[in-house]
């Protein structure tokens, strides 16, 4: 086994083998995912095992992120995405991180890989340790798309059926943009959802970066819903993998009573599917190894789209702490901000 950094001239091997081996459909882990950090000032590291055939068997693409006073974190989230039938042993790989994180003097190293509940060893085994934070959802809930759209829409609950069709006949129209101008029509709904729900959204930079970058091939789609001339809510979503991602929304505080949020992610479902897609992920929820008081009406709709699927549960974030006095002053900061 040799690591390497992977160049430009292994991007699409790198995206082929993500696409095949990340159970999660791999977005975070995508060639355009590492392009959109390094549009933020991210420094980006893409490793990449290789066999003796030259063949791909894990992909870590390993991000940087700045804190003040010249203190970093090195993250990879969701990852390292590995070919479980390949490869046994990470610390060659988890190694090579090591090296990078003393080459930035970083204080951690944070990973949160696509591995359902119950495969923890395999970290604990290299050092790391539980982590108190997670940064991608624990628990997320996915409905499979090789049903067909009847069967999807008769496993939602009676209530989310008739307000999909509500919202179809107050005539609510759904559009699918790949427009970067629209993203101004998304940032005006996060601000009015943000400050409705209590929650701290990402600076439309943000929002604005990934679309241009990630919208050209159509790995990022915005499904707007329109609705007496004006934009009422909207829904980015992503295609990457075998799944269709549902990645942020918003809606505005008026027309709530025509119900598009519905017909948002409906019309969604039927794009994945239309598009060979073989699963729909609507993000986060609570379930049995998360629970956020905050995520219980989020978690309430999401699972209203099928009434007796359960969460699929990853094994969530875990740490290898390189500074424990840095660590220490991180993880207070943290808890004062909440």
């Amino acid at each position: 086994m040799e690591i390497i950094e992977a160049g430009d001239e292994l991007k699409e091997h790198w995206d082929n083998f993500v696409r095949l081996n990340a159970a999660c459909g791999g977005l975070l882990h995508s060639w355009q995912w590492g392009d959109f950090q390094k549009s933020l000032d991210n420094r980006v590291f893409r490793l990449a095992v290789i066999n003796g055939q030259g063949q791909l068997q894990a992909a870590a693409l390993v991000i940087k992120h700045e804190l003040p006073f010249e203190y970093n974190y090195l993250y990879c989230p969701r990852g390292p995405v590995i070919n479980v039938l390949q490869i046994e042993d990470l610390n060659s790989l988890f190694a090579e991180i090591k090296k990078i994180a003393k080459e930035e003097k970083s204080f951690l190293i944070r990973v949160d890989p696509p591995w359902i509940l119950g495969n923890e060893k395999r970290l604990l085994d290299s050092g790391f340790r539980k982590g108190e934070y997670e940064i991608q959802p624990k628990c997320n809930f996915i409905i499979d798309l090789a049903k067909s759209e009847e069967e999807i829409l008769n496993q939602m609950k009676p209530k989310t059926r008739y307000n999909i069709g509500l919202a179809q006949r107050k005539g609510v129209k759904i559009k699918i943009s790949s427009e970067v101008s629209d993203i101004e029509s998304f940032w005006q709904l996060i601000k009015q959802t943000s400050s409705r729900d209590g929650f701290h959204p990402h600076p439309k930079e943000h929002y604005k970066k990934m679309f241009e970058i990630m919208s050209e091939n159509g790995t990022v789609k915005l499904f707007l819903a329109e609705y007496d001339n004006k934009i009422i809510a909207a829904n980015m979503v992503s295609f990457f993998g075998k799944v269709c991602t549902y990645l942020h929304g918003a809606s505005a505080n008026t027309y709530r009573d025509v119900m598009a949020p519905y017909l948002l992610q409906w019309q969604a479902i039927v794009e994945a599917k239309k598009s060979g897609f073989g699963f729909y992920d609507f993000g986060g929820v609570n379930g049995p190894s998360f629970q956020n008081p905050k995520w219980e009406g989020i978690t309430r709709f999401k699972t209203s789209f099928a009434q007796e699927l359960k969460p699929k549960e990853y094994i969530g974030s875990f740490d290898l702490i390189l500074n424990p006095v840095v660590f220490s002053i991180y993880k207070f900061i943290k808890q004062i901000r909440g």
